[in-house]
């Protein structure tokens, strides 16, 4: 039993390797799109939105955040990245949100690139739902692989003539 879960969880976690590969290019796709759209935009036209997609472990994470400039025009200008939260249509404490809402998201775009932002989030929902997935099913693995071990550990010595 203990080779087939290792052959699973290798599966797994090659799939959740291929996530992460797609959402890092949808992010670097978005990166791209952004950068070129604002060299052509003044200073209040320009998009203010990053995307980032990050792996620690088995969890990925795919999160919007919005950039502001604080300080002069000099050395001292900084950068502030302000994390925008999933809100849950659902009343349940638990309940798993996959998804932004458009609305929160449209409300930090200029108008030129709403279409952009709404393509890239319905794109990473369906990545936020399959990493989620996939990491449940790792964590399963674990488990059952710790009672397989714990099982075989508990057996009585065999007695041989």
């Amino acid at each position: 039993m203990d080779a087939w879960i290792s052959e699973v969880r290798s599966l797994l976690q090659g799939r959740l390797k291929e996530v992460f590969e797609h959402a890092r290019d949808l992010g670097n796709r978005y990166l791209q799109a952004v950068m070129d759209a604002n060299r052509g935009q003044e200073w209040k036209r320009k998009n203010t939105l990053q995307f980032r997609v990050r792996q620690r472990g088995n969890a990925i994470a795919l999160e919007w955040y919005v950039i502001a400039w604080y300080g002069g025009t000099g050395q001292d200008r900084q950068m502030r990245r302000s994390y925008i939260p999933k809100r849950s249509p659902s009343r349940r404490r638990d309940a798993q949100v996959f998804s932004y809402r458009i609305d929160d998201l449209l409300r930090h775009t200029s108008g030129w690139d709403d279409d952009l932002v709404s393509a890239v989030e319905t794109e990473a929902s369906g990545y936020r739902r399959q990493a989620h997935y996939l990491a449940d099913m790792l964590v399963t693995l674990g488990r059952l692989q710790r009672l397989a071990q714990a099982q075989t550990s508990d057996k009585p010595a065999e007695d041989t003539p």
